[in-house]
Order: C-alpha cells, then structure tokens, then sequence
C-alpha cells in the first residue's frame, strides 16, 4: 500500500471515529453542556432565592425559638404538676397558691388569705371562703387567681398541694 492510501484510510478512521463521538449524547437535552449562570439560576430555584446569611439567620432565629420553648417548659413544670404534693407550711408562714392550684389541708390549723378581690373556694361545701376565716381540713380548696390568695398556718400546716404554690 502507498503513502497515500494509508493516510487517507487513517484520515477516515479518525474522522469516523470523531463523527462517532460528537453524534452521541454529550450536549444533548439528556447530558446538557450548562453555563455558571444557568447552575446559580437552578440552585436559586431550588432554596427558594435565599442565600447562605438568610438561611443561617433563619437557623439562629430558630435555634433561639428552641431555646425559648425549653424555658417555657421549664417554668411550666416549676408551677405546678398533674399530682398532689405534699407541703409542710411551719406555723405564721403563708402558701399562696397561683391560679387553679387546688389545697387539701391534712394536719394542723390554718386561716383563709384572701385578696380584695375575693377568697378561696371551698370546692367541698360549694361556698367562698373570705379572710381570717379557719380553713377546714379533708376539703378541696381552689385558688382562682395568684393575687395573694392562700393559707396561713397558725399551727403547722401539712396540706396536699395539686399546682403551683410560693411558700412564704
């Protein structure tokens, strides 16, 4: 074979094989060849426009919002529970209930504290109790609202307390 003939055929055969290539699926709708542009414009799409200091103030505000509800709850559990408590009030000190707390006094003596708004409901007999009053014992108290309303223990007090209380 000539010169010739062989560098044709090698010219074909890197032609073909170069045919062959570009006509496969590279630059295609299936394999696209893509600018930066288009990348920053598909991710854009996809975080919704924001950017890394809008999602890291999104998280701080959020980890804040955490932070919030963990003291909330906290504080919840400090006024009060679900079961009664068993509270000691030593003689001349005061339990004030807060809102909704419920007394049941087991041992001792003790006065009715009202507020000027009201007493302290004897959910037993269905009746108020007003201040200076003596407090029954085995009857279930109710404090309506925390505006100072409470017992005082003129002999110690051991009462059941279901809520919360400031032992004063």
């Amino acid at each position: 074979m000539n010169k010739k003939l062989k560098l044709t055929l090698g010219l074909l055969m890197i032609g073909a094989t170069t045919l062959y290539a570009a006509d496969g699926l590279i630059g295609t709708e299936q394999d696209p060849l893509v600018t930066k542009s288009y990348v920053d414009q598909k991710i854009s799409q996809i975080t919704g426009g924001t950017s890394n200091t809008v999602l890291a103030n999104q998280l701080k505000e959020q980890e804040q919002l955490i932070l919030t509800l963990r003291d909330e709850i906290a504080e919840l559990k400090q006024s009060g529970s679900s079961t009664y408590e068993i509270v000691v009030v030593p003689e001349g000190k005061i339990i004030f209930g807060k809102q909704g707390s419920e007394m049941i006094i087991r041992a001792g003596e003790g006065k009715i504290v009202a507020s000027s708004v009201g007493g302290v409901q004897d959910i037993t007999e269905g009746k108020d109790l007003s201040g200076d009053t003596v407090a029954p014992k085995n009857n279930l108290l109710l404090i309506p609202r925390e505006d100072g309303r409470g017992l005082m223990a003129t002999k110690q007090l051991t009462v059941m307390v279901r809520g919360g209380y400031i032992l004063n």
